[in-house]
This record gives structure tokens, C-alpha cells and sequence, in this order.
């Protein structure tokens, strides 16, 4: 089950303006600026501790900031209005008591937003939290339960925007997947998805762009495909004679560094290259491959987290 409404609205469904925000001598976001699109799925990244969700809890009215401003739909968030219809959230908790049903826990939130219950049935067949589990008290539920419970909240108004804090965290492969297509399904009607992830290869298959952050300041921002074209590839070498290897790429203007004892990582120089130049002086190749930079590897290089 998947929403049959259609988004429509400026093309900039969440913009933030020099965002900053301090508690006490701590900098957690620092004069942070960026455009979030409607009809798309939008990746916020940073390492642990980077200010990703001090700034998602400034975008939806939950933290006000030291300085700047966050606007959704063109509305300011100190001031914006709660409406489920326009902004659906999930950051952190749940919230439920764990002595409620999951159920109950829903219907109070339908009643505070004015929304039906039959809302309720559909999101917690939406999210599969039917039946059993909608019974069980919340202080039962598993992680992955909670999540649930909470991206089923989140969802309650049908909202033209999603702003969700690490929302694959405690779901199942099958949780992934479906969470997954439930998203894409809700760009391709036109809604707004903002999700932080730290499961850069699964958000790989789910984001349109990406909004990259490290000690809270903005080292990135744009299209998917152009964060992962600029990590560059390596031809992965295995050879007998490594030294021999590296003199004749390096002449050639590559670079190379060993991996794993008779294994090369060739930079600058393309299969066929390093293919040639080993077939030209009769050097022995064992394996040659190409190893296309992943959305990690460039992540790492922006933010340099492999140092850390």
C-alpha cells in the first residue's frame, strides 16, 4: 500500500540560511546554507557528531537556532504551524509510553492533527505493525518495531514532507527494502523526503542528492551521481613482479600503492593502459580489474573519515 496523492508546490521544499547553532561553548552546526527539492529523496551525511540531527531538529521547529533560519515551504520553523498534512517527522524515539498499545499511541496523534482514525489502520498496515503487534504495548516492541511505529507516525497526515532521522536503523533487510520503495514511490508523486542515514550503500540506492556535512559545516551539496563520479577509480593489479609494475606506471605517469602483498592499486591509468604496459615488457598479470569508486570512498575523501 503506497499513497495515491500527488505533491505539488515550490521547487524548494526546505531552504536553510546560515543555520547555526551552540550549546554553550559547543559549535554543533556552523553557518550551514542548503536547498532541499520537492519530488525528491535527499540524503543528509556526515560522520558521528557532525550536527546532522541538531540541523534536522532546526528544519522542523524542534531546536531554534543560535543564528540563521530554516524555512519549510517558505514558512520560517520557528513559526511554522504544526500540520501533519505538510510535515511528517521522525527524529530520534518513537515518543510512545511504553505502556500504550502502538494502536492508541496513533489515534491520540490522529486526534491532536484532526485526522481520522481509519488513518490509523492504513499506517499500521503501511508499515506492517497490523494485527499482533498494533495490540502488544510499546515497551514490548523490538527496535525494529519501534521504528516502525515511529516512521508510521510520521506518516499519519500523508505529508507533502518527510524529514526522517536514520530511519533504516533496527529494520530487517526486508524493512530496508520496503522502506526503500515507500520512499521512492512518494518522490515519484511528487513528495519530499529528507533522511539522514549512516548506511551510505543502502542510501545509495534511495537518494537523488546528496548534502554532505563534517563538524557541521556544508563540504558538499548536489546530485548522487555527482558525489559518486568524483571519487575516482583504481585498476586493482596482482602480479609477481609489483616492483617491476610500479616503475613502468610510474613512467607512465600513474600511481600505485600495494594492497594485500602481491596486489596493486593503479591510479591515473586505465585497464587497458596498465595492460599494455605489462604485455610491452613481459611483466606477468595474474588478475586486472577495475574498482569504480563507491559512494563511500568519496565520503571518506570529503570528510577524510578513513583517517579518523
Amino acid at each position: 500500500m503506497t499513497s495515491s496523492r500527488t505533491f505539488a508546490g515550490d521547487p524548494a521544499a526546505i531552504r536553510v540560511e546560515g543555520l547555526t547553532k551552540r550549546y554553550g561553548r559547543r559549535t554543533a552546526v556552523d553557518d550551514l546554507s542548503f536547498t532541499v527539492g520537492s519530488g525528491r529523496v535527499t540524503g543528509f551525511f556526515g560522520p558521528n557528531g557532525a550536527g546532522k540531527t541538531t540541523a534536522l531538529k532546526a528544519v522542523v521547529g524542534l531546536a531554534r537556532p543560535t543564528a540563521g533560519r530554516a524555512f519549510v515551504r517558505g514558512t520560517s520553523a520557528t513559526t511554522i504551524r504544526p500540520d501533519a498534512r505538510l510535515l511528517g517527522v521522525h527524529i530520534e524515539p518513537c515518543g510512545a509510553h511504553p505502556g500504550r498499545t502502538g494502536r492508541a499511541h496513533l489515534r491520540s496523534l490522529a486526534a491532536l492533527a484532526g485526522l481520522s482514525r481509519r488513518r490509523v489502520g492504513e499506517v499500521l498496515e503501511l508499515v506492517g505493525l497490523e494485527e499482533e503487534a498494533a495490540k502488544l504495548r510499546v515497551g514490548k516492541y523490538s527496535m525494529g518495531m519501534r521504528q516502525r511505529l515511529g516512521l508510521a507516525a510520521a506518516l499519519l497526515g500523508d505529508p507533502e514532507i518527510l524529514v526522517l532521522d536514520e530511519p533504516v536503523n533496527g529494520l530487517d533487510p526486508q524493512g530496508i527494502r520496503w522502506l526503500r520503495t515507500l520512499l521512492r514511490d512518494r518522490a515519484a508523486n511528487g513528495g519530499t523526503v529528507l533522511l539522514s542515514s549512516h548506511m551510505l550503500g543502502e542510501a545509495a540506492q534511495t537518494v537523488d542528492d546528496v548534502i554532505l556535512i563534517d563538524r557541521g559545516r556544508l563540504v558538499h551539496e548536489g546530485a548522487i551521481r555527482d558525489l559518486e563520479r568524483s571519487g575516482e577509480s583504481v585498476v586493482v593489479v596482482r602480479t609477481a613482479e609489483a616492483e617491476r609494475l610500479s616503475g613502468l606506471v610510474a613512467r607512465a605517469g600513474g600511481r600505485t600503492k600495494r594492497e594485500d602483498g602481491d596486489r596493486l592499486l593503479v591510479e591515473g591509468l586505465g585497464v587497458a593502459e596498465v595492460a599494455r604496459l605489462a604485455h610491452r615488457d613481459g611483466v606477468l598479470l595474474e588478475e586486472i580489474v577495475q574498482r569504480t569508486a563507491s559512494l563511500e570512498d568519496a565520503f571518506f575523501g570529503l570528510t577524510g573519515g578513513a583517517e579518523r
